[in-house]
């Protein structure tokens, strides 16, 4: 008989209520809606006068994060994303160049958000120290299982704050991915084995990331060993609250646009969003060499899906794939929903892939 398929997450988890900070799912749970400007404010606030006493209460809630998924059925966790504030400017404080004190008005997404944003105001350097080890070893020493550590992408990292510096969207992409690279590469010495850069924008900026996008990720990872699993998430956007069907989504098209040429990346796994906008499944055999983390159940939605529906999908999946190159996680991060609503939807989803055991599905 054939081995289970694998089950990850993306990132985040929602925050336990006792951390001393929030990110921007706990501001659009208590706020309606997603109020980032007033987090990151918060924030830098917060690293002004935190305390030596919060370290244990991250580790706590590290372990308590990591303890659920791997109770609930997930092979590799994360650290829950909880010592951030948001996935992406947690990277960008620990670099030079980035103002966080005089923020800039900036309208995202197409249009779907607006709102102040932390500041490029210099050439983006890396310091000398790496934050990722500290943070990796801290959650893989209350880990059973290997730990996945997730950073953003250059592209990403770009949309989500205000260039007054470079003017330069490709040198800007190049000295992001160099930082980003000297975190994962501090990493792999520290003896992580799953390293996911995080960049919707992919699915956003089709142009951006052909032209200088793909070449951000090789730059990314550059210098990175085999036994290492190298990771992209390519997600379709986030609502500023839960159940909220209307939010403004990636083309459907654009990961099939996206796929030859993200097969042909130095990576190993690409991680796309299926529960929430399922695609022609067709998509999955332009994927020729790399594995599939695919997106079972939907991260925006109170709505736990079935067991039922879950199998169906991933039978369905395995019409198109290699069995031993599919992957089954949450469409994205699940800091948006409440804590027990995580739990229920990846218990969900850890039972929906255990009872796949029919022979036409378990052989390879």
């Amino acid at each position: 008989m054939a081995h289970p398929l694998l089950t990850t997450v993306i990132g985040s988890f929602p925050k336990p209520a006792y951390l001393p900070i929030e990110d921007w799912f706990d501001a659009a749970r208590n706020d309606g809606g997603m109020n980032t400007e007033r987090v990151t404010e918060e924030f830098t606030d917060y690293i002004e006068k935190k305390s030596d006493t919060d370290e244990q209460l991250f580790i706590k809630a590290t372990k308590e994060v990591i303890r659920l998924q791997i109770e609930a059925g997930i092979d590799i966790p994360t650290d829950g994303e909880v010592r951030r504030e948001n996935y992406i400017h947690y990277h960008c404080r620990h670099l030079k160049g980035f103002d966080f004190k005089n923020l800039e008005h900036r309208v995202l997404r197409d249009g779907a958000y607006e709102t102040n944003l932390p500041a490029i105001r210099g050439e983006i350097r890396h310091t000398k120290a790496s934050y990722s080890v500290h943070d990796f070893e801290s959650s893989q020493n209350v880990s059973s299982k290997p730990v996945k550590f997730t950073l953003p992408g250059p592209l990403t990292v770009m949309d989500t704050t205000a260039d007054c510096f470079y003017d330069d969207r490709p040198k800007l992409s190049r000295d992001l991915a160099e930082t980003i690279n000297k975190e994962i590469l501090s990493l792999v010495d520290a003896g992580c084995k799953y390293i996911q850069v995080d960049e919707p924008l992919f699915a956003r900026q089709l142009d951006d990331a052909f032209s200088f996008g793909m070449e951000g990720i090789e730059r990314c990872f550059h210098g990175v060993p085999r036994d290492v699993k190298k990771i992209i998430h390519m997600c379709c956007g986030y609502p500023d609250h839960l159940d909220d069907e209307n939010y403004k989504k990636a083309d459907p098209d654009s990961y099939h646009q996206l796929a030859s040429e993200v097969d042909k990346l130095n990576i190993d796994q690409v991680s796309i969003e299926d529960a929430h906008c399922q695609n022609n499944l067709d998509l999955l055999e332009k994927f020729q060499k790399k594995s599939v983390i695919l997106g079972a159940i939907a991260i925006a939605s109170s709505r736990v899906e079935t067991e039922d529906e879950i199998i169906d999908r991933i039978k369905s999946a395995l019409n198109h794939i290699d069995r031993n190159r599919l992957v089954i996680a949450p469409d994205c991060g699940l800091g948006l929903l409440t804590p027990v609503l995580a739990e229920k939807k990846l218990r969900v989803m850890s039972v929906s892939y255990t009872h796949l055991t029919l022979p036409t599905i378990l052989l390879v």
